[in-house]
């Protein structure tokens, strides 16, 4: 998915507290043997990834929140980089 802009809830774009760079949040897809899951991070800056494209966030934090009845955890990278493509293994070089 493209990074959106994180807005509050009066529809501002939030910036980091220390930089003041616009804050993006970007969903990235887990996928594991159980499944996929939608990962929303939140990072300062929009990442240059585009869709399906293999990522690595970079210092991702998990925060708890809980907010009245409402809790969950959110999560925040220093940047989104994109993964090295793999090389292949050579045909020959066995063990």
């Amino acid at each position: 998915m493209v990074p959106k802009p994180k807005n509050d809830m009066e529809g501002r774009q939030r910036t980091d507290r220390i930089t003041g760079t616009p804050l993006f949040v970007t969903q990235l897809i887990k996928l594991d043997d159980d499944g996929a899951e939608i990962i929303p991070v939140t990072t300062p800056g929009a990442p240059d990834v585009g869709q399906g494209a293999e990522v690595r966030p970079v210092n991702l934090v998990a925060i708890p929140w809980q907010q009245a009845q409402r809790s969950g955890v959110a999560f925040r990278a220093d940047a989104i980089e994109h993964t090295p493509a793999s090389a292949p293994t050579p045909k020959g070089s066995g063990s």
